[in-house]
């Protein structure tokens, strides 16, 4: 399999930030080693991206390849998206960034970054990073009034589930099935 899904990233006045390609895995493949239930994002409207290390990241500031491992999880009608890190199979951190509901065509997918994320740990402890940013941006680059209460209702669900413990994070497994990853990247 190559890396078949073309994923890229856009401001809200539509200029292109970032591209990649990624392997798009099937919604049956188990992600999780070590028994860990996965109980949401399993449906078939959940996009699952497989990014290994190296992935070429190609930025407006230039290209550079991850560092580490990356499961990037987009649904069509959500504004957000999570990608979670792994040094090689154990997670680091989620950040979850809020963005325009995704638009998905076939084998590619387009988002709008509306420049406000959180960086969530394993244990769940979290920070909202870049608050500070969605207002200056929200400002210059004159978000319509839906864009700023859908992000704010957005964040709202993301620390909500944190703090209550449920749900959206049961999609990032702690420790990566890297043989599952693998198997499945490189069957034809």
């Amino acid at each position: 399999m190559e890396r078949d899904f073309f994923v890229e990233s856009r401001s809200y006045d539509k200029l292109l930030r970032g591209t990649w390609r990624a392997y798009r895995l099937n919604s049956d493949l188990q992600l999780a080693n070590g028994g860990q239930q996965i109980t949401d994002g399993r449906d078939d409207a959940c996009i699952r991206l497989w990014l290994p290390a190296g992935t070429p990241m190609n930025w407006s500031s230039g290209t550079r390849k991850l560092r580490n491992n990356c499961l990037q999880f987009f649904w069509p009608d959500r504004w957000y998206m999570l990608s979670a890190f792994y040094n090689e199979d154990t997670l680091i951190h989620t950040y979850a960034n809020i963005i325009q509901p995704a638009q998905i065509v076939l084998d590619q997918l387009s988002y709008i970054d509306l420049d406000l994320s959180t960086l969530v740990k394993p244990d769940m402890s979290y920070e909202v990073l870049t608050q500070a940013e969605f207002d200056h941006m929200a400002i210059t680059l004159h978000y319509d009034e839906q864009t700023r209460i859908s992000s704010l209702m957005a964040l709202q669900t993301i620390t909500s589930t944190i703090q209550r413990s449920i749900g959206l994070f049961s999609v990032v497994p702690h420790h990566l099935n890297l043989n599952q990853l693998h198997t499945a990247c490189n069957q034809s």
